[in-house]
């Protein structure tokens, strides 16, 4: 019975390590077969939502927060993962004392990012807002940067 339980005992090693040698090359590793998969270019639409949570595709003019309206956008790669745009920025925290009546404004560069997928629409989830000629006013309202608002999945 001895050499039998050592043939049995060998024959299962050599199965062991057949099926151990099979999961591999026989230069080690596991074999690669094609070009590794590469990320999907999001293809449907790009929003940004409003103030008031209103969806916005390439806005010319668009309320930031609740004093703040950006106008006269130009984009440039918009759906993009960083869609950038100038313009103005107009404050209207001061209406009621705003000189000659006009909310005042200044020239700026926006930048939109943090793209987030939903179900049939991506929407931006941030605003970084830079005055053209630094520093902003001092009447200006902070918005260098800003979360923007994203429906909930």
């Amino acid at each position: 019975m001895v050499p039998r339980r050592s043939a049995l005992r060998a024959s299962l090693a050599a199965c062991l390590l057949a099926c151990v040698a099979g999961c591999g090359t026989p230069y080690g590793g596991a074999r690669v077969e094609g070009p590794a998969p590469t990320r999907v270019p999001w293809t449907g639409p790009v929003y940004v939502l409003n103030w008031e949570s209103e969806p916005n595709e390439r806005p010319d003019l668009m309320d930031l927060t609740k004093y703040t309206m950006l106008d006269w956008m130009r984009w440039h790669g918009w759906g993009s993962p960083r869609a950038t745009a100038t313009g103005y920025v107009m404050d209207y925290a001061c209406v009621s004392g705003c000189p000659h009546e006009d909310p005042p404004s200044y020239r700026i560069r926006i930048v939109l990012s943090g793209l987030v997928k939903r179900q049939y629409a991506a929407y931006y989830s941030h605003a970084a807002v830079t005055p053209v000629h630094r520093p902003a006013p001092d009447w200006a309202e902070d918005v260098s940067s800003v979360p923007l608002r994203v429906p909930k999945p």
